[in-house]
């Protein structure tokens, strides 16, 4: 029952089109038989002309009984079975605050030193020889280049491989998180640039929702090396969406 209410609602915008399509056929036949029979000449022919126009009734009925279970199978009912959370990340949607996630914050990279300091503290007045001593000791070592994460507002589409700022070469296996409450279908989209929030160039799509698992695959020797600009899009029923999720990468081939 639950399949089959989920199957209306994804087909219910293609049931009201061919709903519209039949009633505006049947309009054009409600004017064909009401023009026969104002020149019909015998009453059989009239009779004729009253018997469609009363199956046009019916279909008419029909129509409007079938959008009308459509409407309630594709909004009442679907929202009824929508299930209140979905785990991303073995967490629940519901548990995540509405509205943007907060935004990482960088480490800035600056040099740690270690500061000795050695002050004599003398009794008497104090002589050159007794100065404050002041070592500094500085690292050898570069501490790692801070990686940002990736811009992904709302928790229904997450791309968690590849991570913003890989280097990527071959093939490529994305992985993440493309729900919804009214699921209809996710893509992914590439641009040149680093950030990139237009020009977008489909590379791949699904129909399925995925929780934490693999999205699709594509190659890199379709792109030319440089930075791109991947987007993630999950699309509900109705046509909306919401925030996409963007991550920045390097191709090098």
């Amino acid at each position: 029952m639950e399949s089959t209410i989920r199957l209306v609602a994804t087909y219910a915008p293609w049931i009201y089109a061919m709903c519209g399509l039949v009633a505006l056929y049947h309009i054009y036949k409600v004017w064909q038989v009401r023009a026969e029979r104002r020149q019909a000449i015998f009453s059989l022919e009239r009779e004729k002309a009253t018997r469609e126009l009363s199956n046009i009734f019916v279909v008419a009925l029909l129509l409007v009984v079938t959008m009308a279970l459509t409407y309630f199978a594709s909004v009442v009912l679907g929202e009824a079975i929508t299930p209140e959370t979905v785990s991303v990340n073995n967490r629940a949607i519901s548990d995540i605050p509405t509205g943007r996630l907060p935004t990482p914050t960088s480490i800035p990279l600056t040099a740690t030193a270690t500061l000795t300091a050695t002050l004599a503290a003398p009794t008497d007045t104090p002589t050159p020889e007794e100065s404050p001593t002041v070592v500094v000791v500085l690292p050898t070592d570069t501490p790692p280049p801070v990686v940002s994460a990736a811009s992904c507002p709302d928790p229904r589409a997450l791309i968690t491989n590849p991570a913003n700022g890989a280097v990527l070469s071959g093939a490529i296996s994305m992985s993440g998180t493309a729900v919804h409450e009214q699921f209809q279908f996710y893509k992914v989209e590439y641009a040149s640039g680093a950030g990139a929030q237009e020009g977008f160039v489909y590379l791949f799509s699904g129909n399925s929702p995925v929780n934490g698992g693999l999205l699709g695959s594509f190659n890199t020797s379709s792109l030319n090396n440089g930075v791109w600009t991947l987007k993630l899009t999950v699309v509900d029923v109705t046509g909306n969406f919401p925030e996409p999720c963007y991550v920045t990468v390097t191709i090098q081939n």
